[in-house]
């Protein structure tokens, strides 16, 4: 296996590591079972994934020969797939929790839920992944993405705990997710660095503005 393939492994579980160690270090007798709970499920959409994997591959629609079905494959096969289990967990598992009342809570719950499915999809594309991938720029790009990816969705979904009407908010998070998520594959498919790395700093600017809003909200509510 090639150091890059190795590589690639990595990123995601050693976030939730961190994490689980910076939670368990602050909080020793708290509960953590919707963090295990949240990182399972996560992994869980490795499941899903194979199975539409193989039905894109049944129906020939992993040929990408024209800019469409690229763009197609891109945003609505691969990152719309990707963003939409994530979302679900975060809604239907997360968001109705009784301990998560604050933005940033909400941003590091959907951060667990990547990890975990940022985990099993990296085991995952060592064995099925398409091969005009390149291992070595995913394993350098995956971190930052999938983080910034997740505390987007988990700042929508957190702003919509204090609103009556939360429907907008969840599902513009879900929208930017799908989007950067879309971006980000294409630029893999495409193999254009340049692209990426502009649209990696993108989202790790977005990423780091909303993480310092949910900060000054957290301080403002005490």
């Amino acid at each position: 296996m090639e150091t890059s393939a190795i590589l690639s492994l990595l990123p995601a579980p050693l976030v939730a590591a961190v994490l689980y160690i910076f939670v368990r270090y602050k909080f020793p007798e708290g509960d953590f079972k919707l963090f295990y709970k949240s990182f399972f499920f996560g992994v869980a959409g490795i499941l899903p994934i194979y199975f539409i994997d193989q039905l894109i591959v049944y129906l020939h629609l992993d040929h990408l020969h024209s800019l469409n079905r690229t763009l197609f494959y891109a945003f609505v096969l691969t990152g719309g797939m990707y963003e939409l289990w994530k979302f679900m967990i975060l809604k239907l598992l997360v968001y109705p929790s009784k301990k998560v009342r604050r933005t940033i809570e909400m941003i590091f719950y959907s951060v667990i839920i990547a990890a975990g499915f940022t985990t099993a999809y990296s085991v995952y594309s060592l064995f099925y992944a398409p091969s005009y991938i390149s291992v070595s720029l995913y394993a350098l790009s995956i971190a930052p993405v999938f983080i910034s990816i997740a505390v987007i969705m988990g700042y929508f979904a957190g702003i919509g705990l204090n609103r009556k009407y939360a429907v907008t908010d969840l599902l513009t998070g879900l929208f930017i997710s799908i989007v950067f998520q879309g971006i980000y594959r294409f630029c893999l498919l495409t193999t254009d660095t340049i692209l990426l790395y502009l649209a990696m700093a993108g989202m790790l600017a977005t990423g780091i503005t909303f993480v310092i809003f949910s900060f000054r909200g957290a301080e403002n509510s005490d």
